[in-house]
C-alpha cells in the first residue's frame, strides 16, 4: 500500500510560525482553520509534538466540515501530559497514540495508561523512522505532520516528508530569534537541490495557499544561478 507523510504549517512574511511569546493564537483565519481540516480529513493520524500541545491545548479534531477526525500521534521525548488536556479528551472511547523514549516511559504509563496507547522506542530519543514504521504496522499510511520545527527537522532529515502544505499569513513579526517551519542543528542535506515542486496555489482573503510536492520522478537539479529579466 502507497504511504505519504505530509507537512500542514503557517508561517508569516518573515517565515515564524510562532509570536513573541511563543504561541501561535489568533494568526490564520478561520479560512485557514477549515483548510487544516481538509487536510486533515484526508490522512489517518496526525503527528505532533509534546511543546506544540502544552503551548495551546493542540487538538486535531476536525470541526469545521463534515469528516471524521484523524487519530492523534504524540511524540513525548520527556516528562509527561496531562489525560485532561484536549487532544485525549477530545476523543471519548478511543486511545490516542502517544510515542515516547525509554526515559519517560513508566511515567507516562502511570498518567496516560488508560487513555493512550504507549509505544516506546528503546531508545533515548524518538526517531523519525520509528515512528512511521509503527505507525504503518498499525494501518496508518496517509499521515500529517503538525510539528513543531524540532520534530519537522527530524522528518526532513530523514528525507521522510512527501507533501508541504504552507499557508503564508499577512503578518510580519521582525524578531529574529522566532523559530521557524524547520529547526535543526545543521543545514539539512541537499537543501540547494530542486527538491521541490510547486503543485497547488491560492489565495483566500490575505492568505496565500501553497502545496509542494516532492520530485521524484525526475533527477534532481541545482537551481540555476541565472535570473529571469
Amino acid at each position: 500500500m502507497n504511504s505519504n507523510l505530509s507537512l500542514n504549517m503557517a508561517m508569516t512574511l518573515d517565515g515564524k510560525v510562532v509570536r513573541p511569546d511563543g504561541k501561535w493564537y489568533g494568526l490564520t483565519s478561520k479560512n485557514d482553520r477549515r483548510q487544516m481540516d481538509v487536510y486533515r480529513s484526508k490522512v489517518g493520524a496526525v503527528i505532533v509534538g509534546k511543546n506544540s500541545i502544552l503551548s495551546d491545548d493542540h487538538s486535531v479534531k476536525i470541526k469545521y466540515i463534515e469528516e471524521e477526525s484523524p487519530t492523534p500521534a504524540l511524540l513525548v521525548r520527556n516528562g509527561i501530559l496531562s489525560r485532561q488536556l484536549s487532544i485525549f479528551s477530545d476523543f471519548p472511547g478511543k486511545k490516542t497514540i502517544v510515542f515516547c523514549s525509554r526515559n519517560n516511559l513508566s511515567l507516562l504509563q502511570d498518567e496516560l495508561g488508560e487513555v493512550a496507547r504507549i509505544i516506546c522506542s528503546q531508545e533515548e530519543t524518538i526517531p523519525a523512522r520509528f515512528v512511521i514504521e509503527q505507525l504503518h504496522k498499525l494501518g496508518y499510511y496517509n499521515l500529517l505532520l503538525e510539528g513543531g520545527p524540532t520534530i519537522n527537522y527530524s522528518f526532513f532529515s530523514e528525507g521522510l516528508v512527501d507533501t508541504i502544505h504552507l499557508t503564508i499569513v499577512p503578518y510580519l513579526i521582525g524578531q529574529k530569534d522566532l523559530t521557524s517551519i524547520v529547526n535543526g542543528t545543521e543545514a539539512l542535506a541537499g537543501f540547494d537541490l530542486q527538491e521541490w515542486q510547486l503543485s497547488n496555489s491560492w489565495n483566500t482573503g490575505n492568505e496565500i495557499f501553497l502545496t509542494y510536492q516532492r520530485a521524484t520522478d525526475k533527477p534532481l537539479k541545482r537551481f540555476s544561478k541565472t535570473t529571469e529579466k
